[in-house]
């Protein structure tokens, strides 16, 4: 019998895994914002799950278009799903901007060479080009972590954290569906079960 308290131990629990595996299927969840009125949905990297705050996070370019909706707007939304556990994670929260901080510094530290070439392209996320190749930074002067290669990267690189304030939760089974809604009190969860 499927518990409510049980099924956002599962969510969290699911969450922290595809944080730590790159295999697994929550580690690439979508995420939505809105610009100029319309939705915009993008793929990027679970970098981040802090169960006790409420918080899960991903990295990206200062310069992409998503940081900008975040700006003028700081609602996000995300979009998980697991063919293999059947289930679907949609949740709702802020999308705060880190870039020159400690919790960017932190992150930063963590990033490999290669990663953090990819903040080095000449052309920020979604600009123009007749040229299909972006202009990547020296790998090599990375791996020697030459001080002006590094700036020019670190200069780009920005970390989302997002306070979640809404979990849906659909599980499919062909007995029936189950579907949960969890929504963010002042100190905890309110869970209710709803229509699938």
């Amino acid at each position: 019998m499927l518990n409510l308290i049980n099924i956002l131990d599962s969510v969290w629990d699911a969450l922290s895994e595809g944080c730590e595996h790159a295999s697994d299927a929550f580690h690439t969840p979508a995420i939505g914002t809105i610009r100029d009125g319309k939705p915009e949905v993008r793929t990027v990297v679970l970098r981040h799950v802090n169960r006790e705050a409420g918080i899960i996070g991903f990295h990206t370019d200062r310069r992409s278009p998503k940081v900008q909706d975040l700006t003028t707007g700081s609602a996000l939304a995300w979009h998980f799903y697991d063919r293999e556990r059947k289930v679907q994670i949609r949740a709702h929260g802020s999308g705060l901007i880190h870039t020159g901080d400690e919790i960017a510094d932190e992150a930063w530290e963590k990033v490999s060479p290669l990663g953090r070439r990819c903040y080095g392209q000449i052309k920020g996320p979604g600009v123009s080009s007749t040229d299909q190749q972006v202009g990547l930074p020296s790998l090599e002067a990375l791996e020697a972590e030459e001080p002006s290669i590094v700036a020019e990267c670190r200069e780009n690189f920005c970390v989302i954290r997002s306070r979640l304030t809404e979990i849906d939760w659909f599980y499919l089974q062909f007995q029936g569906h189950r579907r949960a809604r969890f929504t963010r009190t002042q100190s905890d969860w309110q869970s209710v079960w709803v229509a699938p």
